[in-house]
């Protein structure tokens, strides 16, 4: 596992779990800080990434950007996952509004997340 400034990272089953901090407001440079923790935790390896919310209280656009471009550089597909209703509409928003490069959902499950995530486990 590894602990970054706004998140847990960690790898099982060829899927890259993220948790991110409670209360965290995605700002620009939160969001460069998720990127870059992201990527030296993958070390060059590409993940399909399951993600839980439930941290998350508001994001910036300039951060929904980054995040939908610069920020899915080494992932094969993202899930997102959260129980909390404040996360759950800040992402439903993200995905609606915002054009992804790789294949993105959003779940109010654990499993539902890592079900959608598997046919990318050995997708090269």
């Amino acid at each position: 596992m590894f602990e970054g400034r706004y998140g847990q990272y960690w790898s099982r089953d060829n899927i890259l779990f993220v948790v991110y901090k409670p209360e965290l407001v995605i700002s620009l440079k939160v969001a460069k800080q998720v990127v870059r923790d992201r990527l030296e935790f993958q070390q060059n390896l590409e993940y399909p990434v399951c993600c839980d919310l439930s941290g998350v209280t508001d994001s910036s656009l300039d951060a929904r950007h980054y995040m939908v471009q610069e920020g899915t550089l080494l992932i094969k597909a993202l899930a997102f996952y959260t129980t909390s209703p404040v996360a759950g509409r800040l992402t439903e928003f993200y995905l609606k509004t915002l054009s992804h490069k790789v294949p993105t959902e959003f779940f109010t499950k654990k499993s539902q997340a890592i079900n959608f995530l598997k046919p990318y486990i050995d997708m090269k």
